[in-house]
């Protein structure tokens, strides 16, 4: 029973809702245990510990259309061309094209779907776990202060240039800055936990800093100050001009 998860740390992980409008790519997941994201339209953050599904109108009269029904918890990700997913269409337009695969586990039904009454359009929504268990309606889903947004902006502000969704192994990163000799991922935790057994064992020239969403929230000059600090312990960051101080958006 989805709803009865109670365990806090639990509830506070991170949920990616993906829109699923063809029911391959879905039966795909269910017995297959993979899901796929074209890397030129994903989300400007991918990694999340569950991986949920908006099934379109495509799913025709199904009472799954246009609702949240499915979720599956992610186990690993990994970057291939469509061809290498899907050899059996090897002459397809977008054949060469990179895709972020989604390694799952298996599916779980919600007790109670999450339909769509006040939003049809939908893209990629993050989200956390409890959100997903309490929602009812998909605009439930969406979160009225993001953290990584937040976070985001200010390091655009600050003149730096993050990149989204780098392959740290076998899990992305949610923001990238490059450095002298390697890159400094950050990573934006509900639950710092999980983020330290996903990336137990980081490649080589890779640098991680896990910053606490809710500290984000709250203290945004002081999350820049640590990051300010790593990027000299490491020597700066490249193509990089940021002022003396980190400033606010």
């Amino acid at each position: 029973m989805t709803q009865g998860y109670s365990d806090p740390y639990i509830r506070r992980r991170t949920v990616l809702v993906a829109v699923v409008n063809n029911a391959a790519d879905l039966r795909r997941a269910a017995s297959e245990g993979w899901y796929r994201i074209p890397q030129r339209r994903a989300p400007r953050r991918i990694g999340a510990d569950y991986l949920a599904f908006y099934q379109t109108g495509a799913f025709g009269d199904a009472p799954e259309a246009h609702t949240v029904s499915y979720y599956a918890p992610v186990r690993r990700y990994h970057l291939s061309t469509r061809a290498q997913l899907l050899p059996e269409d090897a002459d397809h337009p977008r054949a060469e094209d990179y895709y972020f695969r989604i390694d799952l586990g298996p599916l779980v039904r919600l007790d109670r779907p999450i339909a769509a009454t006040k939003l049809r359009r939908i893209t990629f929504i993050h989200t956390t776990f409890e959100r997903l268990l309490a929602a009812e309606d998909v605009a439930d889903l969406f979160a009225q202060d993001d953290s990584f947004d937040a976070l985001w902006q200010a390091l655009h502000v600050n003149r730096l240039r993050p990149l989204a969704n780098r392959l740290a192994g076998e899990w992305p990163v949610d923001i990238t800055l490059r450095v002298r000799g390697g890159y400094l991922g950050i990573r934006c935790v509900e639950d710092n936990s999980t983020a330290e057994a996903q990336f137990a064992v980081l490649p080589a020239r890779w640098t991680l800093l896990n910053l606490d969403a809710e500290q984000i929230r709250t203290d945004l000059p002081g999350c820049l100050r640590q990051i300010a600090s790593m990027l000299v312990n490491l020597g700066g960051a490249l193509d990089n001009r940021p002022g003396p101080e980190f400033q606010l958006p």
